[in-house]
């Protein structure tokens, strides 16, 4: 499998003509003869604002036992929990066609909804130009570029054999969204997971979702998970009675805030 996974990562970084070169001289499987034999899955990228239907099929695209195994803990009567960890990684502003579902990828999910994104005519195509090149920002008709996207994972707690983190959003943004906004689509990413059967039935729960320290991100984590405080009297909250000063508050289902540890430490130490 990791042949077969140099050969995509290739593809990715150099493009079909670096593929085809290695490919003579190494000998290297083609992407077609790869294709015939393994099913490799696709990240639908969101065109707007991302969406039950788009999450769903991530899930399902990523989270079944060919691609993902399940996690084997025979001595535990439930699965162990995963982290849903977010964060933004710099794109090339630029317009991508998505033959899937016939629609532009890349305008910002802040303003995408301005214009129709499905390429139906020349028309409807010089419509989006012109929305692009509208100068002021004020505009009501003016769209733009996605300069980062915000990608959402999961990765498991104890499975130490297949640890990865595996995308289910990519989506692209201005930065211009406001943590509540971004709180109320990041409820929708958590519900999917928790509703499909591939999602929590197979793989196991959310137990906290976590980010590095952008503001956006930190009210969106607290918006979420700053909702119930855990039962005095049950079996944890007579633990964490004694624990003072401690965060007693989690989502309506459990789920808590964290930090990504690599932030925390150079925040601490340098």
């Amino acid at each position: 499998m990791s042949r077969e996974l140099a050969v995509f990562r290739t593809k990715a970084i150099g493009g079909p003509r670096l593929l085809y070169a290695l490919q003579k001289s190494l000998g290297l499987a083609s992407v077609s003869t790869i294709m015939r034999h393994h099913r490799i899955p696709k990240l639908i990228p969101s065109i707007g604002t991302p969406n039950k239907k788009e999450i769903t099929s991530n899930i399902r695209s990523f989270f079944t036992p060919e691609i993902k195994p399940l996690p084997s803990f025979p001595n535990c009567s439930q699965l162990p929990g995963n982290v849903m960890m977010f964060d933004g990684v710099s794109l090339n502003p630029f317009l991508r066609y998505c033959a899937q579902r016939n629609a532009i990828l890349g305008l910002c999910r802040e303003h995408s909804k301005r214009v129709n994104t499905k390429v139906e005519s020349l028309e409807s195509l010089e419509i989006v130009r012109k929305a692009l090149a509208e100068t002021d920002k004020k505009s009501e008709t003016r769209v733009c570029y996605g300069s980062d996207a915000t990608v959402v994972a999961i990765a498991p707690y104890a499975n130490e054999k297949h640890y990865t983190a595996v995308p289910i959003v990519a989506s692209p943004t201005d930065k211009s969204e406001s943590g509540l906004a971004f709180a109320e689509w990041l409820e929708i990413v958590l519900e999917a997971w928790r509703t499909d059967p591939n999602g929590e039935a197979m793989y196991g729960p959310i137990w906290s979702i976590e980010s590095d320290g952008d503001g956006v991100f930190r009210l969106a984590k607290f918006t979420i998970c700053m909702v119930q405080e855990v039962d005095r009297n049950s079996p944890l909250g007579r633990i964490l009675e004694g624990c003072l000063g401690i965060n007693r508050y989690t989502s309506k289902h459990g789920v808590i805030p964290g930090s990504d540890l690599k932030h925390v430490a150079k925040r601490e130490f340098y």
